[in-house]
């Protein structure tokens, strides 16, 4: 699958995951706090300074009942010398947002009464009550005033199921539409479902203490009060007595009276000024539109890229959402804001999910090449080393001389066990001395040291290997005793060089595994064996890397070859278990390479005696060696430096 298919693959299920958790976040517990809570950061924020149009509060404050040395409730004859004050003042109407649901004394109540019956528009509080009944299940019932002649408007404030109060009283004797009624001011009808606008607290709604207004042509301005619309209520800061909960709750502020409420009502309504909710399905379509520009943008997924288009989206929502919010439409981006979160989140955990599959098949494609605390390093390190670069690596090639003979005459499934047999065992070889196991052709075995993570002692370790295996091989030809895989050689091929590594192939298949000069030379000496009878062959550079990461076994010289493809020589070396002899050797190879022909008999003579006292394969090669001095001698090319042995069809 190209990456293009792929891309619109996981785009859908990405956008149908978000949409599924959006919804099911709607239907939660959860929506409805976040939403109110948008609500009131917007009104917090964006309140605006009481708008001028004639509303004044009269406060029954902290500050009036001390200078009155009473207590709530007052007297209502100072109620009635207010009245009497504030129509001297030329006020427009006045609003008692006080119950006056129980008589007082006979001369109170006598003296408020005839003060009610002034010229002066007067509107009393009324309200609604729920009553618990054992006849009933529940009942509302109206409490108003004892003076029954009087106007009445229902203070009742709507509140939330929080305990906050956002929306506008709309009720037909809403205690703010008869107040403005009786005043004589026109107002709009507040849209369905409209909200109060609040005001800022340090610019809230005009105020007089009690005491003033009682006295209010001497102690206030001329005028202050005429043609206003006055409501008096209680004003103290004493929780539970007529204070609500305003969404300014959220920048710190207590509670507000009720009194202050009904003013701020009064005021949206006069000025036009509350807040109307957007139609229901605007903020969503805005939320359905922006997921799928987003999800187009970032169908090739990018977890910067998608965070930071996140991040503009969500802040060009918030911002609309105030600019709205201003201009009187609560256009909510808790939709928006709420779907860009949660496609971020499902595009990270399908991310995510995505590359954890990837490393898992990286794990799993690792553990047939390396021992499992490599690959565990490798996943730790999120398979930095798997990079396709050249690399130094030491290389072994490891096959069966005279396998596919035997196995001719052998029954297929006991092939099938022996190479099984022969493979673990390789494997295990490999992967105990740290190696990388490559792959399987045929009957032989590719593996390399060095990569994926660094491996100083690469050199090393693939000699130890190779020893390992030949080993290994021994135990195998004695568990095949009796059959034709008992006569089966193993030839080793080492060598050190540059070589490219990586995940290689096409886009349908690809493995770990190296290419390279280096590699077809590991391969050629594995085939030279065969022409120099040995176990195991391997190149000078792996030899002097060897040495240089602490190898100290003798390693014995035994010809500088011609490889098929290479017009240079390579020394080639063999283990052996004889110092003195790999001493010998080291001097015919400088005797040999620098034409000294004198020296080089001497050494030829002294492996022909040394080597007649140790193993056949040592004797075989100073035989070797005498042959191809007299040879040379014999062609003329005495006193010059020996050429390589061409060993090109190998």
């Amino acid at each position: 699958m190209d990456a293009a298919s792929l891309a619109w693959r996981l785009w859908v299920p990405r956008v149908l995951g978000s949409l599924v958790l959006l919804a099911l976040l709607w239907v939660s517990p959860l929506w409805a706090p976040l939403q109110r809570l948008e609500h009131d950061l917007l009104a917090g924020f964006s309140a605006p300074a009481h708008p001028p149009v004639g509303v004044v509060v009269v406060a029954i404050d902290e500050a009036s009942l001390s200078s009155l040395g009473l207590a709530p409730p007052l007297p209502r004859h100072l109620h009635a010398r207010m009245l009497q004050a504030l129509a001297g003042q030329g006020v427009a109407a006045v609003g008692w947002d006080l119950l006056f649901s129980a008589p007082q004394t006979p001369q109170d109540d006598a003296v408020l009464a005839q003060a009610l019956q002034g010229s002066l528009p007067v509107v009393l509080a009324s309200i609604d009550v729920d009553v618990q009944s054992t006849q009933l299940q529940q009942y509302r019932q109206r409490v108003e005033s004892i003076f029954a002649g009087a106007r009445h408007g229902n203070v009742a404030m709507p509140v939330d199921a929080d305990g906050v109060v956002r929306r506008l009283p709309d009720a037909d004797d809403a205690f703010w539409r008869v107040l403005a009624q009786a005043a004589g001011r026109k107002v709009r009808a507040p849209p369905p479902g409209a909200l109060l606008r609040h005001y800022a607290p340090e610019a809230a709604v005009p105020t007089v203490h009690y005491v003033q207004a009682l006295d209010a042509a001497q102690a206030l301005p001329p005028g202050a009060l005429r043609g206003k619309i006055v409501l008096v209520g209680q004003d103290t800061p004493v929780d539970g007595v007529d204070r609500l909960r305003t969404p300014l709750h959220v920048l710190g502020e207590g509670t507000q009276a009720g009194v202050r409420l009904h003013a701020t009502a009064l005021a949206n309504a006069l000025a036009g000024d509350w807040v109307v909710p957007a139609p229901p399905a605007g903020p969503w379509l805005q939320a359905l539109l922006v997921l799928l520009a987003l999800a187009l943008h970032t169908r090739v997924w990018r977890g910067r890229s998608a965070a930071l288009w996140s991040l503009v989206l969500a802040g060009a929502a918030v911002l609309g959402s105030g600019v709205a919010y201003l201009a009187g439409m609560w256009w909510t981006a808790l939709p928006t804001l709420a779907m860009l979160a949660l496609h971020l989140n499902v595009g990270a955990a399908s991310s995510y999910w995505q590359e954890r599959q990837g490393r898992e098949a990286l794990r799993r494609e690792f553990a047939q090449y390396l021992p499992v605390p490599v690959v565990d390093q490798l996943v730790h390190s999120g398979f930095q080393h798997t990079r396709s670069e050249r690399r130094e690596l030491s290389l072994l090639f490891a096959d069966l001389a005279g396998f596919t003979q035997a196995s001719e005459a052998m029954p297929v499934q006991q092939v099938a066990d022996a190479l099984d047999a022969y493979f673990s065992r390789m494997t295990d070889c490999v992967h105990r001395h740290g190696g990388t196991l490559d792959k399987f052709i045929g009957d032989a075995v590719m593996a390399f040291w060095n990569a994926p993570l660094p491996d100083a002692a690469h050199a090393r370790n693939a000699l130890a290997c190779a020893l390992d295996m030949q080993t290994a091989m021994q135990e195998l030809r004695a568990l095949w005793r009796g059959t034709p895989f008992a006569q089966v050689q193993l030839r080793i091929g080492l060598h050190t060089g540059e070589a490219a590594v990586g995940h290689l192939g096409s886009q349908a298949r690809f493995t770990y595994t190296a290419v390279g000069d280096a590699v077809n030379t590991a391969s050629r000496l594995e085939g030279a064996n065969k022409a120099l009878g040995t176990p195991i062959l391997l190149s000078g550079a792996l030899r002097d890397a060897a040495r240089a990461a602490g190898w100290t076994q003798p390693l014995l010289w035994l010809d500088t070859v011609r490889l098929a493809g290479r017009s240079a020589g390579i020394d080639v070396y063999t283990p052996c278990d004889d110092a003195a002899l790999a001493d010998i050797a080291q001097g015919l190879r400088q005797a040999v390479q620098s034409g000294q022909w004198a020296q080089a008999q001497e050494c030829c003579a002294a492996w022909r005696a040394h080597g007649g006292q140790g193993a056949a394969p040592w004797r075989a090669q100073a035989e070797r060696w005498k042959h191809r001095l007299q040879e040379a001698e014999h062609s003329g090319q005495g006193g010059q430096p020996l050429p390589p042995t061409p060993l090109d069809k190998v």
